[in-house]
């Protein structure tokens, strides 16, 4: 019986290396088949597939609202309603469905996480000394819809995502805008009369690391 299974898996064995020899010669003398093999695979595999999530919070009692994200852009802009609406979109890898949208809620205040997804879909190929890289087109933006009439605090805070607030002219806000090598536009126009007095004005604080900050109407 031991006897057998030596000849077997010497059999294997050698089955293998044949295969193995094959292979090799094959991928020598045709890289261009190989190449055109690995191109179809890689872009089915890299390619992001459409995601789309949506969350609402009611504001009631909420006087804070903070919201992170390492590299995921953020556009806000105010509508007219009461609930804070976050939606991210775009193209997230293949094999990780999120949700990308988390949230801690404490007393009168309201904090969100944005996660860039976990894998990273980076592919790479050496055959006889020329290479091929394909990388996934994997990409998601937040779009944050803050209601016009808030009047607490909103902190917006980013590493590399880039930051855009849109502001109504007829609107007035009071901004602080940081970033420490990433750059500030502020052109927006507001009106100071929309408020009667500062209670009714919410303070933006924007905060990114190396990513842009842009306020406009």
């Amino acid at each position: 019986m031991l006897k057998k299974l030596i000849m077997g898996a010497i059999a294997l064995f050698f089955i293998f290396v044949g295969s193995m020899i094959i292979l090799i010669g094959y991928t020598v003398y045709n890289p261009n088949s190989i190449f055109t093999a690995f191109n179809k695979v890689t872009r089915h595999f890299a390619a992001g597939e459409d995601h789309k999530e949506q969350e609402e919070y009611f504001l009631q009692g909420i006087r804070t609202i903070q919201m992170r994200s390492d590299r995921m852009p953020i556009h806000v802009r105010t509508y007219n309603g009461s609930t804070l609406k976050v939606l991210v979109e775009g193209k997230a890898p293949r094999f990780e469905k999120g949700p990308f949208i988390s949230q801690i809620t404490e007393p009168g205040q309201l904090n969100l996480e944005l996660h860039d997804p976990m894998s990273t879909h980076w592919i790479h190929l050496n055959i006889n000394g020329e290479e091929y890289t394909e990388e996934s087109d994997s990409k998601l933006e937040a779009s944050v819809y803050l209601p016009e009439k808030y009047a607490g605090t909103l902190q917006l805070q980013s590493q590399s995502g880039d930051i855009e607030f849109v502001v109504d002219k007829n609107q007035i806000f009071e901004f602080e805008l940081k970033s420490e090598i990433g750059k500030i536009d502020n052109r927006a126009q507001m009106n100071p009369a929309a408020a009667t007095s500062l209670d009714q004005v919410a303070k933006i604080h924007i905060l990114t690391t190396s990513g842009n900050i842009t306020v406009t109407n």
